[in-house]
């Protein structure tokens, strides 16, 4: 019994090593990630919409764009009519 425990365990920090191998590139963009919304630079919100500039293109080609906006207005649409029926 000892010995499968003992082969569990070492299957186990073999695949939390592995885990932590594989994510230890991740922390950088985290920090940054973090320091970016938090806005910690001036530049950030400026880059930031710059950034999203240069994907609007590619996001409406694949109807990203569209779609949101369409749900957007269902929403507001739905307030309106909410907003009618309680003015009634």
């Amino acid at each position: 019994m000892a010995e499968g425990d003992n082969r569990s365990t070492n299957l186990l920090a073999a695949e939390t090593a592995s885990l932590e191998e594989q994510l230890q590139g991740w922390g950088e963009v985290m920090l940054m990630a973090d320091k970016v919304l938090r806005w910690e630079r001036a530049w950030f919100p400026p880059a930031i919409m710059v950034t999203f500039v240069l994907l609007l293109p590619g996001l409406n080609q694949h109807g990203i764009i569209s779609k949101y906006i369409g749900m957007a207005k269902r929403e507001i649409n739905k307030l309106l009519k909410q907003k009618e029926k309680k003015n009634e």
